[in-house]
C-alpha cells in the first residue's frame, strides 16, 4: 500500500463585511464546525477521484497535471482540475506527481434532518479545495500554502471571489480580511469578551449565484449607487472592527444592527433578495427578545446571526426560533481549527 495523506478544512460565515469584500472593503470572518475533508493513497498503477457523499468513482490519468477523464466527474472533477492547474508553476514536483486515488468529502455540509438533505451555505467549495491542495502538495513533498489554495479557488472561480472564504478555512477561528489581487491581508481576532454570536439557519438553502448576478446586473444598470452603496459597505464593515478589537458591546451591536441596515438598503435598491422572508422572520423575532439579528454572507436563506451582550437572551432567542419560526434548525458551531494536513495514520 501507497503512502496516504489527508486534509480537513472548515466551512466558515461572514460575520461582518458581505459584498463589500467584492470591491475590496474588509470583512470579519468565522471558521465553524463543518469540515470538508480529502484522502489521497499513492496508488500502484491507476488514478481514481472518489466522491464519499454519493460513492462515485471516476478513473483518470494524469500527464505533468494535465488530466484525462474516463466519465466526466462534473464540479468536483473541476475542483480537482484546478488545484492541480494551481500547483502547475512547480514543474518539477508536478511531473513527480504518481498516480493518487483522492476521496473527496463534503457530507458534514448538507443536513438530512427530515431525511431530505439539502445543502447549507457555509463554504464548501472553499473549504474543499484547501483540503484537496493541501493533499496534493503533501504528495508533491511541498509545505501546504495558502497561496496556492488561494489560486485553485481563483481558478475554479473562473477569477471571481474576495478570497475571504479560503483564508477562513485555511487559519480557522476568527480573522480580519482586507482582499488582494494577489493574497487577503489577514488578521486573527479573539473573540470580545462579554459579546456573543449565535449562528441561526433561517430555514431554507440561499443561491449565491443568482443573487451575485443580480448585484452585477445593478451595477451595470446604476453604476453610480452601486458605487455609493459599495462606499457605505466598505466604511460600515470597517466600523465594526474597533470595536471588535476593544470589546466594547454596546458599539459593536451598534456596527452589526448598522450594517444589517446597509444591507437592507442595498437589497431595496438592487432586488438581490439577502433580506429574504426567513431573515425577516428571524429579525422581527429578535427585535421582540431584545437581540440583533443580520444575515450572513449573501443572505437570502442560509444562516443569519444573532447577537448580544446578554448570553441569557440569546438563548431565549435561540429556543423561540427553533419553536416557532425555524422548522428543521441546522446547530451549528464556531471553531478555532483551520487545515489540518498530514501522512494519514495507519
Amino acid at each position: 500500500m501507497g503512502q496516504a495523506f489527508r486534509a480537513t478544512a472548515p466551512g466558515k460565515l461572514i460575520l461582518v463585511g458581505e459584498y463589500a469584500v467584492l470591491e475590496g472593503g474588509a470583512a470579519i470572518s468565522a471558521a465553524v464546525d463543518r469540515f470538508a475533508a480529502a484522502n489521497l493513497l499513492v496508488s500502484s498503477g491507476r488514478s481514481e477521484l472518489r466522491i464519499a457523499n454519493t460513492g462515485d468513482r471516476f478513473p483518470f490519468s494524469h500527464t505533468d497535471g494535465a488530466v484525462d477523464w474516463h466519465a466526466d466527474p462534473g464540479i468536483y472533477g473541476d475542483l480537482l482540475i484546478a488545484a492541480l492547474d494551481a500547483l502547475r508553476d512547480d514543474r518539477v514536483a508536478i511531473r513527480a506527481l504518481p498516480p493518487f486515488e483522492i476521496e473527496l468529502c463534503t457530507r458534514q455540509f448538507y443536513s438530512d434532518a427530515s431525511g431530505d438533505a439539502q445543502k447549507i451555505g457555509v463554504g464548501s467549495s472553499a473549504a474543499l479545495t484547501v483540503a484537496v491542495v493541501a493533499t496534493l502538495q503533501a504528495c508533491m513533498g511541498e509545505t501546504p500554502s495558502l497561496r496556492s489554495c488561494l489560486a485553485a479557488h481563483r481558478i475554479l472561480q473562473h477569477g471571481t471571489g474576495s478570497g475571504v472564504d479560503i483564508a477562513t478555512s485555511w487559519h480557522g477561528g476568527v480573522i480580519a480580511v482586507r482582499p488582494d489581487a494577489v493574497a487577503p491581508a489577514v488578521e486573527s481576532l479573539r473573540w470580545p469578551e462579554d459579546f456573543y454570536l449565535r449562528p441561526v439557519w433561517s430555514g431554507n438553502a440561499a443561491s449565491t449565484t443568482a443573487m451575485l448576478g443580480r448585484l452585477k446586473a445593478f451595477g451595470r444598470n446604476s453604476p453610480q449607487a452601486y458605487e455609493a452603496l459599495m462606499t457605505k459597505l466598505s466604511a460600515g464593515a470597517l466600523a465594526a472592527q474597533a470595536p471588535w478589537r476593544a470589546s466594547r458591546s454596546g458599539e459593536l451591536f451598534d456596527a452589526l444592527q448598522d450594517y444589517g441596515e446597509l444591507l437592507r438598503e442595498l437589497d431595496d435598491k438592487a432586488s438581490i433578495g439577502i433580506w429574504s422572508d426567513g431573515h425577516r422572520r428571524l429579525r422581527s423575532l429578535a427585535q421582540r427578545v431584545g437581540v440583533g439579528y443580520k444575515p450572513s454572507g449573501a443572505g437570502g436563506g442560509d444562516f443569519g446571526l444573532a447577537f448580544s451582550a446578554d448570553a441569557q437572551r440569546l438563548d431565549e432567542f435561540a429556543r423561540q426560533a427553533d419553536e416557532s419560526v425555524v422548522k428543521q434548525p441546522v446547530e451549528l458551531h464556531w471553531t478555532q481549527d483551520g487545515l489540518i494536513s498530514g501522512v494519514a495514520a495507519g
